[in-house]
């Protein structure tokens, strides 16, 4: 198939329904593999605040949030901002939801 054949494709609809199905795959396994990378470092650096990571950490939805509190997390130096880290992100996807 040549790539003009190919660029043909891109206009049909059954060509975007397959992009968005694997950007949406995507999007869900970024979002997964962050919520085990947070629950890997709180786990091994703050133990005592597993169950409320995991609890952030499964209503976040967002790469990017995940991301940022994952760098807050993992370069944190006492537990208590972890805790205020994680507390903060809990009130705002709350808030979200409301």
């Amino acid at each position: 198939m040549s790539v003009y054949q190919y660029d043909i494709l891109k206009d049909t609809w059954i060509y975007a329904e397959i992009k968005q199905q694997v950007q949406e795959e995507e999007h869900s396994e970024q979002v997964q593999e962050y919520r085990q990378m947070l629950q890997a470092i709180v786990q091994a650096r703050f133990p005592r605040l597993e169950s409320l990571a995991k609890e952030v950490g499964d209503t976040l939805v967002s790469p990017a949030t995940l991301r940022d509190l994952i760098v807050k997390v993992s370069t944190a130096k006492i537990e208590k901002a972890v805790r205020h880290y994680l507390t903060e992100e809990k009130k705002s996807t709350s808030e979200e939801i409301a």
